[in-house]
């Protein structure tokens, strides 16, 4: 079936995408951003929770993301059953969410799907790591040089790094749910 809970999420990133890169006013209500926790507007914030992780700041990056997302989400999908890549994507997007709003300035605005991204290849790493696949290697250093390119200027580095870091508490979380 071509229709799985990844290639639904990659269809509605790229719906909320065009319809943001058209509207770039509408970035404080989509984008995670400070605004809405400051004005104890705990409606519009959860909303923002809901959109910031649909987001790219252009169409290139939302072509590679696209990509990498349609071959590795649906891996890791088959992998960790259905039910566990959805509770896996909430999770991901409320934990870095908080990190977020935690650790970025104020008046910062952050899309973050890329960090989605980070967390998926840091737990497929993990996944052929323990499966002794030679490959894992590869994929950490792909996992460093991501974390790396957050520091560059347009780029979170607080969504790549905490991406990256969800993956090793739903990890245990996953290991432990599966033995029940």
């Amino acid at each position: 079936m071509w229709l799985t809970i990844s290639n639904a999420l990659i269809i509605i990133s790229a719906i909320f995408t065009l319809v943001w890169v058209q509207q770039t006013e509408l970035s404080s209500i989509f984008g995670m951003s400070h605004l809405f926790l400051l004005q104890g507007d705990y409606l519009r914030l959860a909303i923002q929770f809901c959109m910031y992780s649909f987001l790219h700041w252009g169409i290139l990056h939302l072509l590679f993301n696209s990509m990498f997302l349609y071959f590795f989400w649906n891996q890791l999908e088959n992998k960790i059953w259905k039910k566990w890549f959805l509770f896996f994507f909430l999770w991901t997007t409320l934990f870095n969410g908080i990190a977020l709003l935690v650790f970025t300035r104020v008046g910062t605005v952050t899309i973050w799907i890329s960090g989605f991204a980070l967390a998926i290849l840091s737990f497929y790493t993990l996944l052929l790591y323990e499966r002794k696949d030679p490959e894992y290697k590869w994929w950490i250093t792909a996992l460093i040089i991501n974390i790396l390119i957050g520091l560059s200027a347009q780029v979170s580095f607080i969504g790549h790094l905490f991406g990256a870091i969800f993956w090793g508490i739903f990890y245990v979380i996953y290991r432990f749910l599966s033995k029940r």
